[in-house]
C-alpha cells in the first residue's frame, strides 16, 4: 500500500517494534522516528512517523504522553494504555517550509483521557510552535468526526475530511471486514491541518497484494498544497 500510494509522510499507530523495524527495512527512501509507549524506548506499540529523505531533512523529533505530566512515561486519566504523541519538525527541502507533523492514538475506553489528550495536544502546539507554522496532525482518535472531545483540535486546526473539495464520508474502522465502508458510523481516523490548503482526502478501500484487509482499519490520505517563498507550488501527501 505504501509503494502504491507513496505518500510524503506517513504515520502509523499501533506499530510493535518488530514491524516498525520490518517497515524501516523495506522502506529504505524514508527515515524514521517512533519510540515505544511503554518505556519510552522499544517496549509497547509505537504512533511512528516515515518521512521521504528525498523530500524532507529531519530537524527535531520528540514524543509526549497523553496524562497529567507528558513528559514521563505516564498512562492518563481513566485510560487502559499508555498514550503518546509523536511529533517531528522537518524541513521541506522543495519549498525551504518548515513543517511540524504530529501523530497520535487516543484511548478506545477512558472518556476522560480522550477528551484531554485533545486539549493537551493543542496546548503543546500553542507553546511550542509558532502561530503561522504549517502543520499536521494525524491519528486514531477513537472518537467519531462529530464528537465534541475533539472540540479543542476542531477549534485550532481544519479537518482535512470536511476541508478538502475532494473527499469521501466512508468509515475508517473495518473491523477486518466485519462493518462496511459505508454508513458513516466508525469514522475515527482524521487527518488536521493548519496554513495548508487541502486539496483531496481520501478513505483507501482498495486491496493491495491481494490482501482484502491490510488492517482493522482504513489508511487515510490527504493531499495539500504549500506556496513557498516563490510562489510555487510544493505538494504534500500525509497519510496515516
Amino acid at each position: 500500500m505504501i509503494n502504491e500510494v507513496n505518500p510524503d509522510l506517513l504515520g502509523i499507530q499501533e506499530g510493535i517494534y518488530e514491524q516498525v523495524n520490518y517497515m524501516a527495512e523495506h522502506l529504505p527512501e524514508y527515515g524514521r522516528y517512533g519510540v515505544g509507549r511503554d518505556d519510552g524506548l522499544n517496549r509497547g506499540e509505537a504512533n511512528a512517523v516515515f518521512y521521504k529523505k528525498s523530500r524532507f531533512e529531519l530537524l527535531e523529533s520528540t514524543t509526549f504522553w497523553l496524562s497529567e505530566t507528558p513528559d514521563e512515561v505516564s498512562m492518563g486519566w481513566d485510560a487502559a494504555f499508555h498514550r503518546i504523541v509523536t511529533m517531528v519538525r522537518l524541513l521541506d527541502k522543495s519549498s525551504g517550509r518548515e513543517l511540524y507533523f504530529y501523530n497520535t492514538h487516543f484511548d478506545h475506553i477512558g472518556k476522560v483521557a480522550r477528551e484531554e489528550s485533545g486539549k493537551i495536544i493543542v496546548q503543546r502546539m500553542k507553546n511550542s510552535i509558532p502561530e503561522n507554522a504549517t502543520v499536521v496532525l494525524t491519528g486514531d482518535f477513537n472518537a467519531g468526526h462529530n464528537d465534541p472531545i475533539l472540540g479543542p483540535i476542531e477549534d485550532y486546526m481544519t479537518s482535512a475530511r470536511r476541508a478538502a473539495p475532494v473527499t469521501d464520508s466512508l468509515n475508517t474502522f473495518n473491523g477486518w471486514g466485519k462493518i462496511a465502508p459505508e454508513g458513516g458510523g466508525k469514522i475515527i481516523d482524521h487527518i488536521y491541518f493548519r496554513n495548508l490548503v487541502p486539496l483531496l482526502f481520501k478513505t483507501l478501500t482498495d486491496a493491495y497484494s491481494g490482501v482484502e484487509y491490510i488492517s482493522d482499519h482504513y489508511p487515510v490520505i490527504a493531499i495539500f498544497s504549500l506556496k513557498d517563498a516563490r510562489n510555487q507550488e510544493a505538494r504534500h501527501e500525509s497519510s496515516k
